[in-house]
C-alpha cells in the first residue's frame, strides 16, 4: 500500500504501535497527540485518511472531524474514529459530524486494516464518480446537448484562441454563419424530438462538408451551435486563392439539400453569412456580433441568401454593427423608455387608452428609431427580453394611470415576430399582471396580420391560453397581409386596427375609403371593434366616425409620449 496516514491519538504508546504497524504495512504515517496538532499535520501533507481518537486535549476528535469536514481541501478525506467507549451515542454524534468509520479501542490489526482499506477503497471510487461528474458537467456546460458541437460559450474560447495567434503563412481567419431559417417552422409541423434529429443531420452534414473539398483547403475547420436557428464554422487559416462567395455558394447548396426526418423529406431554408479581414487581437464577441449581423443581412437578401462582412464595411454598416452589439445591453443598462399614444373614442373622443410603443435612448445617438432598432433586436434575439421588459413596464404604468383617472384605462401591447413565438411568452405576461396588480382586462396584446397567419394552429391555441387570462386580443396592421378569413373568425378575438396605410389619403382616395370601410363592415359581421390608426385631421376622424369606425389613434389626439407625461395630459383632458 501507498497511501498517507495522519493519526491523532493522546496515549503515546497506542500512538507509537499504530505508527510502527502502519508503517511496515508500506503507509506513509504522520502522528499527533491531540486534534489541534493533527489538523496542522493534515494540511501540510493532504493525508488519504485519518484516525483519530475522540476523547484528547487541546481539540477532541470530534472537534477535528468538525474541523476537516468545514474545509473544502479536506472535506471529503475519510475518518475513522477510534474510540475506547462503545458508547452509542458518542459513536453517532462522530457519525452525525461527518466521520466514515469507528473502531472500538482495543481493536485487532486484521479489523484495523480492513477497515482502512475499505475506506480508501470508498475514497477512490467516490474520487472517479468525482471526476466523472466534472467531466459531464464541463461538458454540459461547454456543448450543444442536441448535435455535440461546441455551443457558443466554447466556440467563444475557440475564436479568441485563434486571434491571438496571427497566421504567418497568408491565410486569414474566417468565420461563417449558417442559418437554419425555418427550424421553427420545421419544429411546429414535426414536434421537438424530429426536429432534434433534423438538427443533428444538419450538423453532421455540415461536418462533412467542411471536411471535403473544397472547403477542406482551409485546413481543419472548429465547428460549432451558435444558437436556436444557427451553426458557425471556424477556419483559422483560410487560403487567399480561395473565393468566399464561391464557398458560401458551396455550402448553401449543400445544406439546402432535403432531409429525412420521420418518414418523411423536409427543405431546409439556408442563409450563410462570412466575416473576413479579422484582425489579431480583436476580442471574440465583437467578432461574433459581426457574424450574426452578416447572417440577418443574408436572411433578408432577396436572391441566393449570402451576406459577406469584412473590414471594409461602409460607415452605413459599421453603424448598424454598433447598434446591433449595443442592443444587447440596452435592458440592463435601463435605456429602454416606453412611450404612450392616447386612444380615444370617435364619438366624443373620450379617452379610452393607450398603445404602449418602445424606445431605445441610446446613450449617445440619442432616440433611434425603432424602425431601424426593431429589425435588429428581432434578428439577434434580443427582441424576447426587451419585450418582456415592455409588457412589465405598460401595466406598471396602467396601474399608476388609476390613481389619478376615475375610469379604467386599458394598455395595449405589441408582441413581435419572436417575441409571440416564445414558449415563455404567455409566463411573461401573467408575471406581469401578477406583479403589477393590473386587471387583465385592462391589458390589451395585439399581433400583426402576417405574425397571427404564419402558424396559424399556435396563434389559435396562444389566443385561447390570453383570452382564458382575460385579456382584450387585437389584430394590429389589418389589411396590409394576406389573411386568411376562414381562420380569422376562429381566433377569439376584440379588436382590428387599420393600418394607417389606408387612413393617410381617406378622405381624398376612393380605394383607400372603399378599403377602410370593408374592414369595419368585416369586423363588425365578426362581432368585432375597430381602432383606425394615424388619424391626423379632423375630417379624417368625422369619415371614420361616420363609417362605424368606433375608436381613433394618431397625431390628432395625441402623439406617442413619456411616460412622465400621460398624467398631466389626462389631467389637461379633465379640466
Amino acid at each position: 500500500m501507498s497511501a498517507t496516514i495522519v493519526i491523532a491519538e493522546d496515549e503515546p504508546d497506542i500512538r507509537s504501535n499504530l505508527s510502527l504497524l502502519l508503517g511496515m504495512e508500506g503507509f506513509t504515517v504522520f502522528a499527533a497527540p491531540n486534534g489541534e496538532e493533527a489538523l496542522a499535520l493534515v494540511r501540510a501533507h493532504q493525508p488519504d485518511i485519518v484516525l483519530s481518537d475522540v476523547m484528547m486535549p487541546r481539540m477532541t476528535g470530534h472537534q477535528l472531524v468538525r474541523a476537516l469536514r468545514s474545509d473544502p481541501a479536506t472535506a471529503h478525506t475519510p475518518v475513522v474514529l477510534l474510540t475506547a467507549k462503545a458508547d452509542r451515542v458518542d459513536v453517532r454524534e462522530g457519525m452525525n459530524l461527518g466521520a466514515d468509520d469507528y473502531l472500538t479501542k482495543p481493536f485487532q490489526r486484521d479489523e484495523l486494516l480492513t477497515c482502512i482499506q475499505a475506506q480508501l477503497e470508498k475514497a477512490a471510487l467516490q474520487h472517479i464518480a468525482s471526476r466523472r461528474a466534472v467531466e459531464q458537467a464541463h461538458h454540459l456546460l461547454h456543448y450543444d446537448k442536441v448535435t455535440d458541437l461546441p455551443n457558443r460559450a466554447h466556440f467563444l474560447l475557440l475564436l479568441q484562441d485563434a486571434l491571438s495567434i496571427a497566421p504567418d503563412t497568408g491565410e486569414e481567419i474566417t468565420l461563417l454563419a449558417i442559418g437554419l431559417d425555418n427550424l421553427a417552422q420545421i419544429a411546429q409541423v414535426l414536434g421537438a424530438g424530429p426536429v432534434d434529429e433534423c438538427l443533428g443531420l444538419l450538423a453532421q452534414r455540415l461536418t462533412t462538408l467542411t471536411q471535403a473539398e473544397p472547403l477542406v483547403s482551409a485546413g481543419r475547420c472548429s465547428i460549432a451551435r451558435l444558437g436556436d436557428d444557427r451553426l458557425a464554422v471556424l477556419t483559422p487559416r483560410w487560403p487567399a486563392a480561395l473565393a468566399h462567395r464561391e464557398i458560401a455558394a458551396h455550402l448553401l447548396a449543400g445544406m439546402s439539400l432535403p432531409v429525412r426526418v420521420a418518414g418523411e423529406e423536409h427543405f431546409p431554408t439556408i442563409s450563410v453569412a462570412i466575416c473576413n479581414q479579422l484582425q489579431t487581437g480583436e476580442r471574440a464577441e465583437v467578432v461574433l456580433a459581426r457574424l450574426d449581423l452578416a447572417l440577418a443581412a443574408a436572411r433578408a437578401q432577396t436572391g441566393p441568401r449570402i451576406a459577406l462582412h469584412d473590414a471594409s464595411a461602409t460607415p452605413d454598416q459599421t453603424s448598424t454593427f454598433r447598434l446591433h452589439n449595443d442592443l444587447h445591453r440596452a435592458v440592463d443598462r435601463g435605456e429602454l423608455a416606453a412611450f404612450f399614444q392616447p386612444q380615444v373614442t370617435a364619438q366624443g373622443a373620450a379617452i379610452k387608452g393607450f398603445e404602449a410603443l418602445m424606445r431605445w435612448r441610446h446613450p449617445t445617438l440619442g432616440l433611434v428609431s425603432p424602425a431601424k432598432f426593431i429589425p435588429l433586436a428581432e434578428d439577434n434575439g434580443q427582441i424576447v427580453r426587451m419585450g418582456a421588459w415592455m409588457l412589465q413596464e405598460a401595466c406598471q404604468q396602467a396601474v399608476r394611470w388609476q390613481a389619478t383617472h376615475t375610469t379604467p384605462l386599458r394598455v395595449a401591447v405589441n408582441l413581435s415576430l419572436r417575441q409571440f413565438g416564445d414558449p415563455h411568452l404567455a409566463r411573461h405576461v401573467q408575471q406581469a399582471l401578477d406583479s403589477t396588480g393590473l386587471p387583465p382586462e385592462q391589458l390589451e396584446l395585439e399581433i400583426t396580420e402576417g405574425t397571427a397567419m404564419l402558424d396559424m394552429q399556435h396563434t389559435l391555441n396562444l389566443l385561447r391560453q390570453f383570452k382564458a387570462m382575460g385579456l382584450k386580443l387585437a389584430i394590429d396592421d389589418f389589411g396590409t397581409g394576406y389573411s386568411s378569413l376562414a381562420y380569422l373568425k376562429r381566433f377569439p378575438l376584440d379588436v382590428l386596427k387599420i393600418d394607417q396605410s389606408f387612413v393617410r389619403q381617406i378622405c381624398t382616395d376612393r380605394d383607400d375609403r372603399v378599403i377602410a370601410g370593408a374592414i369595419i363592415s368585416l369586423a363588425h359581421s365578426l362581432g368585432l371593434s375597430v381602432i383606425a390608426e394615424g388619424v391626423e385631421t379632423a375630417e379624417q376622424h368625422a369619415l371614420l366616425e361616420e363609417m362605424g369606425c368606433e375608436e381613433i389613434q394618431g397625431y390628432l389626439h395625441g402623439k406617442p409620449m413619456p411616460a412622465e407625461e400621460v398624467a398631466g395630459w389626462l389631467s389637461s383632458r379633465t379640466t
